[in-house]
């Protein structure tokens, strides 16, 4: 590496943040990383350790959201050659899953339902593939008999987020990023430009900072002078409790989505027989203790799916704190009133989805280059209040 390589400092140490590390350091640039958490990520709360592992956007798709659609089957297109790359790098594989996403209904108004997000993907182009009880049972012999209809979405994939965790952080660890576990404490300024950024081990020079810290973005971004004309929207924490189950045998083999009593549930099943079931989703502030009622609600509504859920082994019960933006689309940009900070949050529920393409919007960024057209929704311009 050149000795007038830019310095660059990563806060944050998820999918995100080393996502952008690595891009940044196949760009000729010396890269920090700080992150309490880099060394034991069990002990934190962030939403790369406890997420679901999906890159779903076709079962996401949602009436009116055709941008944001668009930025997600970019990433979704991307991931097979990102995750070929990373494995490469980190000098171990790896895997994506393949068997796709099977969206279901329970009774007949939700059959209705999803008749119609259905008719709504195949018009934009995707493809949901329209499933009867039967056809169901045929593919998961499993599902629990009360169910009435589905859509078989194949394109749609899924990743183990542990496993991408470890690898993408194995992978800047073989290119040289360098690992703080710590807080960030401080910063210091100079005019428009921040320079040092201070934890407890020490002070570290910058000539870039990408905030990348997920639902603790804004708290970060207040240790810095920005143009105060600015309004940058505020990253709040979005909790949602997950359960991890062991499975003695292949209950399922698709990603299963469905609505029960109300409420959003999918199961993603892993190779090594754990099973994920997520997620809940309540705005509380930063707590990120599980709580009776919602690890109820999920094992009595992924029971009523698939009831084998019963004879599972339960291995663990967490909160994940997703960062949330005001439109819970994702924010990477500069920040206004300042040179060299870029902030890279807000990916709200598609964080591991978005984790193929982030690093190089935020490399270019870094480099001064524009964005592709495709990322236009990510831009703080889309906020009033912000200006350049």
């Amino acid at each position: 590496m050149s000795s007038d390589a830019d310095r660059i400092v990563i806060i944050g140490g998820g999918v995100i943040g080393l996502s952008a590390a690595l891009a940044a350091v196949e760009s000729g640039h010396h890269v920090t990383v700080i992150d309490p958490a880099i060394e034991n990520y069990a002990e934190g709360s962030g939403a790369s350790w406890m997420a679901g592992g999906m890159l779903a956007p076709v079962t996401e798709a949602w009436f009116g959201e055709e941008a944001r659609l668009a930025l997600d089957i970019t990433a979704l297109q991307a991931w097979p050659t990102f995750a070929t790359k990373i494995s490469h790098t980190a000098g171990q594989e790896l895997l994506i899953s393949r068997a796709g996403t099977i969206q279901i209904a329970l009774d007949i108004d939700d059959a209705r339902d999803l008749e119609r997000v259905r008719t709504f993907q195949n018009s934009m182009g995707l493809k949901a593939e329209a499933l009867s009880r039967d056809q169901l049972l045929d593919i998961e012999p499993l599902l629990s008999p009360q169910v009435v209809a589905g859509s078989l979405i194949s394109t749609d994939l899924s990743v183990d987020n542990r496993a991408l965790v470890n690898t993408l952080r194995l992978a800047c660890a073989h290119s040289g990023v360098e690992f703080i576990p710590q807080e960030v404490t401080s910063m210091n300024q100079l005019a428009d430009r921040v320079t040092v950024v201070r934890t407890a081990a020490g002070d570290f020079p910058c000539d870039e900072i990408v905030i990348a810290a997920g639902a603790w973005s804004s708290h970060i971004l207040k240790m810095v002078n920005t143009d105060s004309e600015n309004e940058i929207p505020v990253i709040r924490p979005i909790r949602g409790e997950i359960l991890r189950l062991k499975s003695e045998i292949t209950a399922f083999r698709h990603t299963l989505r469905a609505h029960v009593h109300g409420f959003h549930v999918y199961l993603v099943p892993r190779t090594n027989g754990e099973v994920v079931v997520g997620a809940t989703q309540f705005e509380r502030g930063f707590d990120a203790r599980p709580t009776a009622g919602g690890v109820y609600e999920l094992l009595r509504d992924a029971t009523e799916l698939l009831p084998y859920v019963k004879e599972m082994e339960f291995l663990e019960a967490r909160v994940g704190l997703r960062p949330g933006s005001p439109d819970n689309a994702p924010i990477i940009d500069r920040v206004p009133g300042v040179s060299n900070v870029i902030l890279a949050t807000g990916h709200y529920r598609n964080g591991i989805l978005l984790t193929s393409i982030v690093g190089d919007l935020v490399s270019a960024l870094l480099d001064h280059r524009d964005l592709p057209a495709s990322a236009s929704l990510v831009s703080l311009n889309r906020f009033s209040g912000v200006t350049r």
